[in-house]
């Protein structure tokens, strides 16, 4: 799982959910986040999978590669998406040009090759990804469609000023890289937690959480 910075630096500060592979969730504020997904959360309401009962920790720190989901306040989004259309007002835009490649301003226009079975994380519910993308980058994003069903791979077009199509390039690559050892992965701990009243260790195939409360 790999998130656009600004959507990550937006969210800061905020009430943040993060649900495990395993089934345990943390609610709590979002106080740091790294680019390999690694969570640090502070004043933390623990939800263990197996039962049905709380437990406050003061924080707690998850393994990007624990995380099956993260999920923000229902605005955040929107607020993304008018800073960065305000950013770009005050940047003179993104240029003209006749449609096609290349009409979301000057620049080089690349070509990434990405695994078909992965196309569609890219792309996302709705195309809602890959318009993310577009908007945290400014590069204009285009899977080719002539692909035959068959093939390995399918192509994905970048265009743009050339630090836009560079930040996209990497974000898709940080994407599929991610998506890819995650398949490999198997079961294992994600989360540790402390200063809440008591301690506990997660149980089960998928980690847990592990407190440590004042003595």
């Amino acid at each position: 799982m790999v998130l656009p910075q600004a959507v990550l630096k937006a969210a800061s500060g905020g009430p943040t959910l993060v649900e495990l592979k395993n089934g345990d969730s943390y609610s709590g504020t979002l106080a740091a986040v790294d680019n390999m997904m690694n969570i640090r959360l502070e004043e933390v309401v623990f939800t263990p999978r197996s039962e049905y009962r709380f437990e406050k920790l003061k924080e707690c720190t998850i393994r990007g590669q624990f995380v099956k989901f993260i999920r923000f306040p229902d605005d955040l989004l929107g607020r993304v998406v008018a800073e960065e259309a305000a950013t770009s007002r005050r940047g003179g835009g993104r240029g003209g040009g006749r449609g096609g490649r290349g009409a979301q301003g000057s620049g080089p226009s690349i070509r990434l090759a990405v695994p078909s079975n992965l196309v569609g994380a890219v792309i996302g519910k709705g195309g809602e990804t890959i318009k993310r993308l577009s908007l945290e980058t400014g590069a204009r994003i285009e899977v080719a469609k002539d692909a035959p069903p068959t093939a390995p791979e399918r192509n994905i077009f970048l265009s743009g000023p050339a630090d836009a199509v560079e930040k996209a390039k990497g974000l898709i690559e940080s994407m599929v890289r991610d998506r890819s050892s995650g398949y490999k992965s198997s079961g294992g701990g994600g989360a540790a937690g402390s200063g809440g009243p008591g301690g506990r260790r997660g149980s089960g195939g998928g980690g847990g959480g592990r407190g440590r409360g004042p003595r």
